[in-house]
């Protein structure tokens, strides 16, 4: 197939041009092919057709489209019906945009690499592919608009790569007319009128390249209301001073053979892999404005990144100077050259050395095993990642240098870029000191000072605060004194631009100069920018009213910022106190996309605070305002109704913003009261068990437990014990919940509420039904529903409902249950544990051999699962996916549902043994014996006589055992011999390459059909 979006969509196969009549079914094609070989669900094609008010009927009409689009095809199997959604199968070179990608990253390799004439023989070859605007065919579909704009966007880019290279080889004598024309059309592209004024004064016309500054500056105003950006200003004053290394390039010229030989030249191998640029999200956090002054270095430690000789890169400098911006911009250059991007881990909020590797845990959401450390979750899960790891503010944990260091050794696919104000001094370390930004010379021309790196910061900071700033002019002597008094450094420079909301930069100049004049110097050991900063924000604390010196040092209480209630809450400020600090940039305000605006604070900023915060009077009082406010917050979102719900998305986003705020309450509650550390901890260990980090909770609750064997509220222990239980299940640490039960069933009578008497009663009989102890859980279910119905709890009835289910003394008791307790979970939205329930009765009825029964309980679990963010219980629904597939014959399917399953039991650290297992399985059913018996024989060899539960016992007795005996034992165990060698990772590599295309769909039973290409 060969698919053309770039321009009027088309799609041409082996019989020609593929009919698809209508600009609906036309426009399902197109949003597949955006996001070619990825599943996209009905609703989501519904909404890119219709709009937010697609009409009743809309999925369905979308599933007419796809069955028309398959047909129109030819190929049965280009678009799979996923769990997720569907997905077009496009195979390397059918897309036009995806050839085009690549062809551009080629021209851009090119071209960093000193050879612009094929740089720009490539850049054209791409740029051909474009037949008229993208998609020009359906711009009115109410998907098209921004998947066309980012199109166009990469396209720009492009055709600016190809001008570059152009320029480069000396070509700006033919640029400049064609330059004029896309200038027109483009008028506030900075880039292209920074490339015609190249190549203006290159051919002699340095006025009119001053015009086209002057022309570029007045639309940039006028109608962006910003001042070009450093680049531009840049090429502007080195035109006015004619500076020497903007001289053309000796023009190239190629001869015939040479052209045709680059011209003919491969855009890459099979293994270089390539994507749309948009079709991968950053994972890295926007900055809130533009980066200034920044670009040389940028291109350093881009530079340093991309070698692959440097596997530890520390950038060091003091506070305020500006690191992490720096780290981030390197990263946002590089994220495309790893193949899982680049993530940022900020230390800042962590305390003791020892929790950095539960920090990146936390940030990578990293799902720790049973027992596991946090260093060997890191590790594990990084050992097969190819990514770049930015460990933010290390200067305060230096006891965390050799476990960072040591990830260049442990992970040899990652490299780490830190930030400290010191070398982590390790073998592995690379440093990269950050300077400050450049500064102007005494007694420079005025003209000359615009361009200068810190003046331009202060340019670009200050209009926000005053829009009518005067920053040319007289003023620039004046920033240009601000900024050598302050050293260059950016912090000290946005603190200062912040001012011109009440001051002139005159005044501003001044009145700083007095200040740090006056408050004397710091440390003698510490570095002189560090005195020059401190002063610089003694001098904006100076500034403020008691009411917002009072707040700032008390929002240091906060480990990862607050929301804008809970810094009004804590801080007892009035809303406009809080804005005036955001004004001052003494407060940062973050837009969240999921949630309420957030505050936060600069970390040199908070470090500067956290010392205010230690002399107030009141700070114990602050810090009890924020426990107790925390400690609300968790019981809100934290409770079983909110996890487990209709918006369980937006209750575990809100804890997500919120854990190092936690962990900050619960490290304070342990200074004083184990029963207030019992009371925050309980609340959120429905929240570590969604996150599937049942670990933190035992750390946390357990120690708690121990303190407080005789409370003071009796009711609260209660409520502990029957959370705790489950994460020491799933850590396999049954020993302990006998005596656990036995307690909280005890105390269970004592608590007054009958609502939360029958929570803890129904948390005792599953976990007696699930140690085998059914007998008790029969009685203990039984008064877990007698006592939720006298309260009349809804939540509560049909959670005993579901503990009852389980304490089943029979299989058609356990049938009659499950059928009671559904309707009763589905009825106030408990997606969680009606899930639990249906893969429960799927199992039970595949041990009975109700196999039609099981696949029907099996299509009810899967609605509630795809809503949950919680990939273990997606997993277990994944796997019992395949095992259903292969039990209906559909091979394809099993194998979707496997493959899926295969990476994801990875990342949480559970066995892969039923993934593995089952693409065995469908390696036997597809007739490849000696793939199907190498899988066989890793599994066997890796994971050996443990305890196999349903699906696994199914996926051997059903599949593997008749395939051994059809194929042979002597062929079968030759190759499983050869699967015993296997590592997990070695295997897991294996059973995920693709199975030849002849072979997907056509399942046999006849050695002739054998697959010999293992």
């Amino acid at each position: 197939m060969n698919f053309q979006i770039l321009g009027p969509l088309e799609a041409h196969g082996e019989r020609g041009v593929v009919g698809l009549e209508g600009l609906k079914p036309r426009a399902v094609l197109a949003m597949l092919l955006l996001h070619a070989n990825e599943p996209v669900s009905a609703e989501r094609l519904a909404v890119g057709l219709w709009g937010e008010d697609a009409p009743a009927g809309a999925v369905k009409t979308v599933q007419v489209h796809v069955s028309r689009l398959r047909k129109a095809l030819g190929e049965p199997d280009a678009v799979s019906t996923t769990p997720a959604g569907y997905r077009l199968r496009v195979r390397p070179g059918e897309l036009d945009a995806e050839r085009f990608a690549r062809g551009v990253a080629e021209g851009r390799r090119a071209l960093e690499g000193g050879d612009p004439q094929r740089a720009g023989i490539l850049l054209r070859e791409a740029l051909e592919l474009w037949h008229g605007p993208a998609l020009a065919d359906l711009e009115f579909e109410p998907f098209a608009a921004a998947e066309i704009a980012a199109l166009e966007e990469q396209r720009l880019v492009a055709l600016e790569a190809r001008v570059e290279a152009d320029l480069a080889r000396g070509a700006h004598g033919a640029l400049v007319s064609e330059l004029t024309q896309l200038r027109a059309e483009h008028p506030t592209r900075e880039r292209l009128a920074v490339q015609l004024m190249l190549a203006l004064y290159r051919s002699g016309r340095q006025a009119e390249a001053l015009v086209v500054y002057r022309d570029a500056r007045q639309i940039l105003v006028e109608d962006a209301g910003v001042e070009p950006g450093a680049e531009l200003q840049h090429v502007h004053a080195a035109i006015l001073r004619q500076d020497p290394s903007f001289d053309r390039p000796t023009a190239v010229v190629e001869s015939p053979r040479e052209r045709d030989a680059d011209a003919t030249a491969p855009l890459g191998g099979q293994d270089v892999p390539v994507a749309v640029t948009s079709e991968r999200r950053s994972a890295l956090p926007a900055t809130p404005n533009r980066t200034i002054g920044r670009a040389d270095d940028v291109g350093s430690v881009a530079e340093r990144l991309r070698s692959g000789l440097v596997r530890l890169l520390t950038l060091t400098g003091p506070g305020g100077v500006g690191k992490t911006r720096l780290a981030l911009e390197a990263a946002r250059a590089v994220e495309l050259d790893f193949a899982n991007g680049a993530h940022l881990v900020p230390l800042a909020p962590v305390e003791r050395p020892e929790d950095a590797p539960a920090a990146i845990v936390s940030a990578l959401a990293i799902m720790p095993l049973a027992g596991e450390s946090a260093v060997q979750s890191v590790e594990r899960f990084l050992a097969a990642k190819h990514l770049l790891l930015i460990v933010d503010n290390c200067e305060h944990l230096p006891g965390a240098a050799a476990f960072i260091g040591g990830l260049a050794a442990a992970c040899p696919t990652v490299t780490v870029l830190a930030t400290s104000r010191e070398p982590l001094a390790v073998q592995a370390e690379h440093c990269y000191p950050v300077p400050p930004l450049a500064l102007p010379e005494p007694g420079a021309d005025s003209a000359a000072l615009a361009d200068v790196g810190a003046v331009a910061l202060f340019g670009a900071r200050a209009p926000p605060h005053d829009p009518d700033v005067d920053s040319g002019g007289d003023s620039l002597n004046a920033i240009a004194e601000i900024c050598r008094r302050v050293d260059g450094l950016p912090l000290a420079i946005e603190l200062a631009a912040a001012r011109c909301g009440l001051l002139s930069p005159a005044e501003i100049a001044t009145r700083l100069s007095g200040a740090l004049d006056g408050l004397g110097a710091g440390s003698r050991d510490a570095p002189a920018r560090q005195q020059t900063l401190r002063a610089t924000i003694d001098w904006s604390h100076d500034l403020l009213s008691d009411d917002e010196r009072a707040c700032f040092a008390r929002f240091a209480v906060f480990a990862g910022g607050a929301t804008v209630e809970a810094a009004e809450t804590v801080t007892g400020a009035e809303i406009d106190t809080l804005n005036r600090l955001v004004a001052k940039s003494l407060l940062v305000r973050r837009h969240e996309e999921h949630g309420p605006t957030r505050l936060g604070m600069l970390e040199t900023v908070r470090a500067y605070a956290g010392e205010r915060f230690a002399a107030l009077p009141d700070g114990k009082a602050v810090r009890e305002r924020h426990f107790a406010h925390y400690l609300s917050v968790a019981r809100h979102h934290g409770i079983h109704s909110a996890l487990d719900g209709p918006d369980t998305r937006e209750h575990l986003a809100r804890l997500d913003d919120e854990l190092e705020n936690f962990r900050a309450a619960l490290r304070f509650a342990a200074e004083r009261d184990a029963e207030r550390v019992l009371a925050l901890s309980g609340a959120l260990v429905d929240y570590w068990q969604r996150r599937d980090r049942p670990d933190e909770a035992l750390q946390w609750v357990l120690p708690a437990l121990r303190e407080t064997e005789t409370p003071a509220d009796p009711a609260l222990r209660a409520h502990a014990l029957c959370k705790v239980m489950w994460p020491l299940w799933d850590s396999n640490r049954t020993d302990e919940l006998p005596a656990l039960v036995a307690e909280a069933e005890t105390l269970a009578m004592t608590v007054p509420d009958l609502a939360s008497r029958a929570e803890v009663l129904y948390s005792c009989a599953a976990i007696q039904a699930c140690i085998g102890r059914s007998d008790d859980a029969k009685l203990t279910a039984d008064e877990a529903l007698k006592t939720a119905q006298a309260s009349g709890d809804a939540w509560m009835i049909s959670m005993a409902a579901w503990a009852r289910a389980f304490a089943a003394g029979s299989v058609d008791e356990f049938r009659a249950r499950v059928d009671e307790a559904a309707p009763l979970l589905a009825g106030v939205g408990n997606a969680h544990h009606l899930n639990a329930l249906y893969c429960s009765a799927t199992r039970s009825a595949w041990r009975e051999g109700r196999d039609a029964e099981a696949a029907i309980y099996l299509e009810r679990s899967i609605p509630p699962a795809r809503r949950l963010q919680q990939p273990s219980r997606w997993l277990h629904t994944l796997n019992q996916i395949g095992l259903a597939a292969l039990l209906r014959d559909d091979s394809a399917a099993a194998d979707e549902a496997f493959r899926e399953a295969l990476p994801l039991s990875h990342d949480l650290g559970w066995s892969p043994q039923h993934a593995l297992t089952g693409l065995a399985a469908v390696a036997a059913v597809q007739g490849r014996p000696e793939r199907a018996g190498r899988l066989a024989g890793a599994v066997a060899a890796l994971f050996g006589a443990t305890d196999k539960d349903v699906v696994q016992l199914r996926l051997e007795a059903g599949f593997l055992e008749p395939a051994r005996l059809r194929w042979g034992p002597d062929t079968w165990d030759a190759s499983a011999r050869q699967g015993a060698v296997l590592s997990v990772q070695e295997a897991t590599v294996y059973a995920l390459e693709p199975p030849p295309v002849n072979n997907r769909h056509h399942p046999s039973t006849t050695p002739a059909a054998t697959d010999h290409a293992d």
